[in-house]
């Protein structure tokens, strides 16, 4: 072991192979090594008496020369989201602070806490789905799309929904004018979803359907559309976020008041585990709480006081807690802080099976092994110099792996800051996703940070700070509380205002934004380009479609969603009859807007 060590030192002294090369300070290869190597020596490797006044050694004869030599590049290192200190060096001292304890805290994989993962083999077995968002234009465009993203080594795919459509209006609607299937695809009816779901299934492992307000009716045409087509509901995977309270949280898209909007979605979760159970019901996209610039805790403990929500109302259907949490998943994203991200990550695990033991009792396995998909983020792809961001990606793909335990990761792309993505940008984000696997090394041993004095300082820190901010939504009652207060969004509103902020004066640099930028920049990529014609074709076929249904088993139809509305009735089965005999999305979202009324918010972000 020495006789290695000398080499390499001699080796970089250019004093040849002797073992006496002489080090920087004039001693000997061996004095550095004895002095240096406390293990070796006896010492205590566990924060004891030795390391102590080795670390006071280091700080005095090693570091404090270095830097009068060299100063530090910054008067205070801090991780980027959190805005937490870091410390120069982290060695077992930091986790003795914290108590760490290696089965309590690491464990193994597969089993409780789950921090190094849910899977015993991690990614040595199988490999994560890999996936990718698309949607534009009408049901036909979206499947070309498909089976273009499938051929590119993908097998996952994330149908995104235009504005029109997840917010329950047909595209005839005076609100849809200019709207449609601009940023997603085109949905009115049963007909469009069978031309949307008419790509190559036997490619595909995981589908997830974006369409959170209207999600019942979105629910419905897929049943029907695959079970016209043939197609087995066991041969693929489907995800539907359902996760409505993140949309009156942060992004936007909600129908109606809180409290509906949560029947409706606990409606949609208990008719999947009683009707398809091979399903995910409910995935709660933390993911748009760190677009809209949670940091870590926040965007954990918020998502997690969410879910909990969706938890107790199903649990009020009569099901037990093993019965239904093998059916929640999570979607999350990752920022540029590279080590920020994976303590995030294992944090999660962590945090949600002791939420599950803890307050729910639960028991099984499954309930306890957290199911997620997670993301490089969305929000730091920059105009500016856009071929940067595919290392900004590879970066973020590179913590997704390491942090471990994501069965599907999916990936923005490089061009979205300009526009919808385009081919190109497909292929590149698709070969990142593979580049990462394939020859990377790093799917090839489980949990491979595990033991990093730093890497588990941080994953202990978010999870105690994570129980901590979900006691405090819980002395408000709840999520629920925590929306129709504005807690939640006054909070994402300072933590965007604070990071604006840290950007415009320098203090956070974005390479191209504000670093080494270039004011005569010329963007050169490939741009996506919507057919101008697609909308109107899409009024067309819907006007088309109501002239020769049977209007009669429409308004019965629609009668029978009303008297479910008007109960405690699920309404899967009435509106999937509705969406058999061709009524409309928008028809159907206007019989509940009438039942249960349209959410006008109060301003929720004053003083902030």
């Amino acid at each position: 072991m020495r006789l290695y060590v000398a080499a390499q030192v001699s080796i970089v002294c250019g004093h040849g192979a002797s073992v006496r090369c002489p080090m920087p300070d004039g001693k000997s290869v061996e004095s550095y090594v004895s002095k240096r190597d406390p293990i070796e020596q006896g010492a205590s490797s566990d924060g004891g008496s030795d390391l102590d006044a080795n670390f006071k050694r280091w700080e005095t004869e090693t570091l404090a020369p270095a830097l009068e030599s060299a100063p530090e590049r910054k008067e205070k290192f801090r991780t980027q989201a959190l805005k937490w200190d870091v410390n120069r060096l982290y060695s077992p001292r930091d986790l003795e602070a914290i108590d760490f304890d290696f089965n309590r805290d690491v464990g193994f994989p597969g089993e409780f806490p789950y921090t190094r993962g849910t899977d015993p083999n991690g990614y040595r077995s199988r490999l994560w789905t890999m996936a990718q968002v698309t949607g534009f234009g009408t049901g036909e465009d979206w499947a070309t799309r498909a089976d273009y993203m499938l051929e590119q080594g993908l097998d996952g795919l994330i149908i995104e929904y235009d504005l029109p459509t997840t917010n329950g209006l047909d595209s005839d609607h005076p609100l849809a004018a200019g709207e449609v299937g601009r940023a997603g695809v085109a949905i009115d009816s049963l007909e469009d979803m069978e031309r949307t779901l008419s790509f190559d299934f036997s490619k595909l492992k995981h589908l997830t359907s974006v369409c959170n307000g209207p999600q019942p009716v979105n629910l419905a045409m897929i049943i029907a559309a695959i079970e016209k087509k043939g197609i087995d509901p066991a041969s693929f995977t489907l995800q539907m976020p359902n996760a409505i309270l993140i949309e009156y949280t942060c992004v936007g898209r909600y129908i109606y008041p809180p409290e509906h909007g949560l029947r409706v979605a606990t409606d949609v979760i208990e008719y999947t585990i009683r009707n398809q159970p091979h399903w995910v019901p409910i995935a709660v996209v933390s993911a748009q709480l760190y677009a809209a610039r949670a940091n870590p805790v926040q965007e954990l403990a918020f998502g997690f006081s969410i879910a909990m929500e969706y938890l107790d109302s199903v649990l009020k259907r009569g099901l037990t807690i093993d019965e239904v949490a093998p059916y929640f998943s999570f979607i999350t994203g990752v920022d540029m802080d590279f080590f920020e991200a994976i303590g995030k990550l294992r944090a999660y695990r962590k945090v949600w099976a002791r939420l599950l033991t803890e307050r729910y009792g639960a028991k099984g396995e499954d309930s306890l092994r957290l199911k997620l998909m997670s993301s490089p983020g969305t929000m730091s792809m920059t105009l500016q110099q856009p071929l940067n961001n595919i290392s900004r990606l590879s970066m973020q793909m590179l913590s997704c792996v390491l942090g471990g335990g994501a069965q599907t990761m999916t990936s923005p792309l490089h061009d979205e800051a300009h526009a919808l993505p385009s081919e190109e940008a497909i292929a590149v984000g698709a070969a990142i996703q593979n580049i990462v696997a394939h020859e990377s090394g790093t799917a090839d041993t489980i949990d491979p940070l595990a033991g990093s004095y730093y890497v588990e300082s941080m994953t202990r820190r978010i999870e105690d700070a994570v129980m901590a901010e979900i006691e405090k939504i819980d002395a408000m009652g709840g999520a629920l509380e925590a929306i129709k207060t504005g807690y939640f969004q006054r909070e994402l509103a300072r933590e965007q205002f604070d990071r604006n902020k840290e950007i415009e004066d320098g203090s956070r640099k974005l390479v191209g934004v504000n670093h080494l930028a270039k004011d005569d920049e010329e963007r050169q990529i490939e741009l996506f380009a919507l057919d101008p014609g697609s909308e109107q074709r899409q009024i067309e076929r819907l006007e088309a479609l109501r002239e020769r249904r049977d209007n009669t088993k429409v308004d019965a139809a629609l009668g029978r969603v009303r008297a479910a509305a008007e109960t405690d009735e699920n309404l899967m089965p009435s509106i999937l009859e509705a969406v058999k005999v061709l009524a409309t999305q928008g028809e159907i979202c206007d019989v509940l807007r009438e039942a249960f009324g349209v959410y006008t918010p109060d301003s929720l972000t004053s003083g902030v």
